[in-house]
């Protein structure tokens, strides 16, 4: 029987309704997909970079101080296709949709006091056990999490990191911070450390922290979904 007019108007129209659904639910199905590749990399890029980090730490024998750019473009490289901009060198660029933070919170115990403090205060004389006599009082950050360490890779005025930030002026041009500043400067605290933290730390000892911030809205299809930042945090 052949089909009437009405029938194949009532056809075009359940195409249209259907369709009206699945192009935002294929537009959602592609944005995920690809959001997730991008997680993964986030994640892989953080790793990479506290594995550097490591390396520069415990081997400074190896000339890898990641303040410079010419190290940095190891970074770089990994991110690609994240939005990290960067010159014709691979140099890393402020501007850009991509950041990632490098940071040493130590945990400040005797030893930090002891080398952070000169001249000895009155109470702790010279030569005897780091531990002796030390207290908030002399060391004005003994016993608080604060920073020892740094640098920030690509556009970081968009974001910051989730342990808050030394002063500018604290930091020094490879990335470190003066074991008096260590001791006494209060504003170079880190938060979010500790118990119910990101990590807790013995006295005098330290954490190497990589946090990365990617915008990955360009992958949003038809501008339907709504994708948010990506952020990874990689903790040696």
């Amino acid at each position: 029987m052949p089909i009437q007019k009405k029938e194949r108007g009532n056809s075009a129209l359940e195409f249209a309704i259907v369709m009206g659904m699945l192009v935002p639910m294929f537009a959602g199905v592609v944005t995920l997909s690809l959001a997730l590749a991008r997680d993964i990399q986030v994640s892989n890029v953080c790793r990479d970079a506290v594995v550097l980090m490591v390396r520069a730490v415990t081997d400074p024998s190896s000339g890898l101080d990641l303040s410079q750019a010419q190290n940095q473009r190891i970074i770089v490289a990994a991110a690609s296709g994240l939005g990290m901009n960067s010159d014709a060198q691979n140099d890393p660029s402020s501007t850009g949709s991509a950041v990632v933070i490098l940071s040493q919170v130590i945990l400040v115990g005797p030893q930090q006091c002891d080398v952070g403090v000169v001249p000895n205060p009155s109470g702790v004389p010279n030569n005897t056990p780091p531990d002796y006599g030390w207290n908030s009082s002399n060391c004005p950050n003994y016993g608080q999490y604060v920073f020892a360490y740094r640098v920030v890779i690509g556009n970081g005025t968009r974001w910051s990191s989730t342990l808050g930030a030394p002063p500018p002026a604290d930091i020094q041009s490879n990335g470190t911070i003066s074991a008096a500043n260590i001791a006494k400067d209060t504003s170079n605290r880190a938060s979010n450390m500790g118990s119910g933290g990101v990590i807790s730390l013995a006295p005098g000892s330290y954490a190497l922290i990589s946090e990365m911030y990617a915008d990955v809205s360009f992958l949003n299809l038809f501008s339907i979904w709504h994708t948010p930042v990506l952020y990874a945090r990689n903790v040696s």
